[in-house]
């Protein structure tokens, strides 16, 4: 019989060898399961995604693959040599200066260093002890990537990252060989990057302990058809369960009184089906909404706003309007004034010069992206729940309907045991996703987030999404992540020298800043023809589509030709369909590669 093929959809180059292989994994913390039986495999090139709601151990189980942490059962295997470059949410390292902490390994070229620093905004001579924290994280960024690994294991490598930064970072990796382990929320850069998912899913019967790993051969967007699908059979079996476990203790319960014992195999059976019962059930779909606040005409109103850190100038004479049920994205690098421009807008900072005019009606609600004062409740040690309820216990849909918080909160993740945690015992995400549901509950009409995707896991910002889906008041997003941008807001403002300025949508800011880009350049060096470099560039990425076409239809020739040659050996022929398998899969994204390039530029080709 042949074994199943755990290896990679990645590109079928030459020296694609196997790297690792994960064994059975499991991990636990503070006496709680995290996962269990996680297996899987990587080559040279596969780029993997985890995926999962915050608190399944998905930073535990990158930890473990790293070597910094033992699992508590399996084992991870490498090949010989094999070298693993880490980058932590949280690096910590002796104050020294960034430039200093990249050549650390004597084998990174000090102007590669230095011209990685530069891309991502750090002074090479800048302390990492006097950094902030969006800084150390790209300092570590740095020198992952330019670490000469075999694998790039990355917890979070966007956060902290602009737009501008993200496309960048998406197309260095696209460029490497090396093989990847990444966790982000930036579901583009696993729709773009990703070969391979590993979707840790807590939804299965408690008896299990902890989430399971399933490995899912294809797109971000794919994993939520295949996981919807198995949530489906699960909810089933567990409805198919509950009326068996009923028909069950009816038929111990008819037994004669005189009877001092039952069949133990009937007994064993009840217990087996109230396990089987026991799944977390389906999520229902909540249409939330405004329903507590009424938001007038005048929302909120900047005229000539000037806003000063120490000798420089954040804002510089910014005026602007919002209106009613306007959803509007604010982007910009680090440290240009998002935050400044969201703290004037909630009334939270007020101005050196000009006014801001807020609407009588308005009730905001700014949610922050520092982590230091996630949750605001009078003791640490209260459980979730009594935060919850010290907020509201009941939330009004815009129907005029209610619904008891504890609702709202399943929706957001806090269900069963995690209701009755203390905050103290939370990780970070799972503070932070308790600050997001206490803001929500407040119901403002006006929404200000602030770089909300951070540490937040993607189930989380799904349901944050839904949630805005039905919200009607207006929503102001400071984000660098190019799908909530694009999901969420109709406008976009970007912030930098002081100025801010709008554009339609993130497509028209981006075309306005290559053209600024150009136009900036010596006399001799612009493009003196746009239409002619697009047309030139289309042509090199069909030709470079066709190269890799060609190379992987030479390919399969060869494997059909040694899996005839091998066909007495199952082992070897299991492993060479594997092989064919992903030359197959590459093939086929090519051509429709190809194909959906040549549509969208046929006017180009």
């Amino acid at each position: 019989m042949a074994v199943p093929c755990m290896g990679s959809r990645s590109p079928p180059y030459a020296g694609r060898m196997h790297l690792l292989t994960a064994d059975t994994l499991g991990a636990e913390i503070e006496g709680r399961r995290l996962f269990t039986d996680a297996s899987f495999s990587m080559r040279d090139g596969d780029v993997v995604g985890v995926v999962g709601p915050n608190g399944v151990g998905k930073s535990t189980l990158l930890r473990i693959v790293a070597g910094e942490r033992r699992p508590d059962a399996g084992a991870v295997t490498f090949r010989s040599n094999a070298e693993v470059a880490f980058l932590e949410q949280d690096p910590r390292w002796d104050d020294a200066a960034a430039l200093d902490i990249i050549m650390a390994d004597s084998r990174v070229a000090e102007h590669e260093a230095q011209a990685m620093l530069d891309q991502l905004g750090i002074d090479a001579a800048h302390a990492t002890g006097r950094m902030s924290e969006g800084q150390r994280r790209r300092v570590a960024l740095a020198r992952a990537l330019l670490a000469p690994a075999d694998l790039l294991v990355l917890d979070e490598p966007t956060n902290h990252l602009d737009v501008d930064t993200v496309d960048w970072f998406e197309a260095t990796l696209s460029r490497r060989r090396t093989a990847v382990l990444l966790v982000t929320h930036d579901r583009y850069v696993l729709e773009h990057l990703a070969t391979r998912l590993l979707d840790m899913d807590p939804q299965l019967p408690k008896a299990t302990g902890g989430a399971r790993v399933f490995v899912h051969e294809g797109s971000y967007s794919s994993l939520l058809e295949s996981r919807e699908k198995r949530h489906a059979e699960f909810s089933q079996m567990r409805r198919r369960a509950a009326s068996q476990l009923r028909k069950e203790v009816a038929w111990l319960r008819r037994q004669p009184r005189a009877r001092t014992s039952k069949p133990r195999f009937r007994v064993e059976q009840v217990d087996a089906l109230r396990a089987q019962a026991d799944v977390v059930g389906e999520d229902a779909t909540l249409e939330l909404g405004t329903g507590r606040r009424r938001l007038g005409n005048d929302v909120l109103h900047l005229d000539g706003v000037t806003v000063h850190r120490g000798d420089n100038v954040v804002l510089d004479d910014v005026s602007l309007d919002i209106g009613p049920g306007e959803r509007v994205g604010v982007i910009g690098v680090n440290g240009a004034g998002k935050t400044t421009l969201l703290e004037v807008m909630a009334g939270q900072r007020t101005p050196d010069a000009g006014t801001v005019s807020i609407g009588t009606t308005v009730v905001s609600g700014l949610f922050r992206q520092q982590t230091s004062a996630i949750v605001d409740v009078p003791n640490d040690a209260d459980t979730v729940l009594a935060s919850i309820h010290a907020v509201g216990t009941h939330v009004v849909l815009a129907s005029g309907e209610s619904l008891p918080a504890t609702r709202i909160a399943e929706r957001f993740g806090f269900a069963d045991d995690l209701l009755r945690r203390p905050i103290s015992v939370l990780s970070g995400g799972e503070r932070r996703r308790l600050a997001l549901l206490h803001l929500l509950l407040d119901a403002p009409n006006v929404l200000i987030f602030d770089e909300p995707t951070n540490d937040l896991d993607l189930d989380t910002l799904a349901a944050l999404e839904d949630y805005l889906d039905g919200f009607h008041g207006a929503l102001i997003v400071a984000s660098h992540d190019r799908y909530v941008l694009d999901r969420l807001t109709d406008r976009v403002l970007a912030v930098g020298d002081g100025a801010v300025r709008g554009y339609q949508d993130l497509a028209a800011y981006k075309l306005a800043r290559d053209h600024e880009r150009d136009s900036a350049r010596p006399l001799g060096m612009r493009t003196a023809r746009p239409d002619n470099a697009t047309r030139q560039s289309v042509r090199r990425q069909l030709r470079a589509i066709e190269q890799r076409m060609t190379n992987a239809e030479t390919m399969r020739t060869q494997l059909r030709q040694q899996m005839a040659a091998v066909a007495a050996d199952p082992s070897a022929l299991s492993a060479l369909q594997c092989d064919l398998a992903d030359v197959e899969t590459q093939l086929a994204n090519d051509e429709a590669a190809w194909m959906a390039l040549a549509e969208e530029h046929e006017d180009l080709v």
